[in-house]
């Protein structure tokens, strides 16, 4: 909620023109606007603050800084599933479900998700195309314990941090490596996808909102069509 608020705000910014020195209006007027509780604003606002979007003046109120110039459209740090992701580059994609099976955790996986190496866990791979292109290659992990007797029924080919939700334990945040790299060599000789080229590689740990690990993710990101932005301050 807080984090929708954060976005709500930044919207009004950008919709009312509002710039560097201007004033945001009084919290009395935001909370009827958005119909929210005081606190819940106050925790929206301090997060701007701290965005360098916001300064506080006391007595005098809340102004706008640089860093509301710097918000940008597909920020690298915002933490959203890979379906969200793709929706908001415009792509329309076509899933294809290479796999799903328990494996036992190697060292990579077992670290992702903070257990032990041996650990059952799920190992989910599939391809997304656009308009018959493969654009994203990805291999998700999830322990096995997470999803019980219902993985064999569940569809994968969906977004699996909506199936993690709906099973109460959707993540909300993650931690993440981005690197340079090509796609997998055992992956390009099975799927015959040798014309993929270079990928922008996003390795992540996602968290629930108690701090659990639910989802360890490798999404291999065709460099052609996607780039993602982020600001230096």
């Amino acid at each position: 909620m807080v984090a929708q608020l954060r976005d709500a705000l930044l919207a009004l910014i950008k919709e009312r023109g509002l710039g560097l020195g201007d004033k945001l209006p009084s919290e009395e007027r935001l909370t009827e606007e958005f119909g929210v509780s005081r606190p819940t604003l106050r925790e929206a606002l301090q997060m701007l603050e701290q965005d360098g979007v916001l300064r506080t003046e006391h007595g005098r109120g809340r102004f706008i800084m640089a860093g509301a110039a710097l918000q940008i459209d597909r920020p690298i740090t915002t933490f959203e599933s890979v379906t969200d992701m793709v929706e908001g580059f415009g792509y329309t994609t076509t899933t294809r479900l290479l796999g799903a099976a328990e494996i036992d955790a190697d060292k990579e996986v077992a670290a992702g998700l903070h257990c032990e190496v041996g650990t059952r866990v799920l190992r989910i791979e599939r391809l997304r195309s656009e308009s018959g292109r493969p654009i994203l290659y990805t291999l998700d992990y999830i322990k096995v314990e997470t999803v019980g007797n219902a993985a064999a029924t569940l569809d994968w080919s969906t977004s699996i941090v909506q199936i993690l939700r709906r099973r109460g334990v959707g993540p909300v945040a993650s931690t993440a490596a981005v690197s340079a790299t090509l796609l997998p060599a055992e992956a390009v000789r099975t799927w015959k996808i040798a014309d993929f080229g270079p990928v922008l590689l996003v390795t992540e740990t996602c968290f629930t909102a108690d701090g659990l690990p639910v989802l360890f993710a490798k999404d291999y990101h065709h460099g052609k069509y996607f780039t993602f932005s982020f600001a230096r301050r």
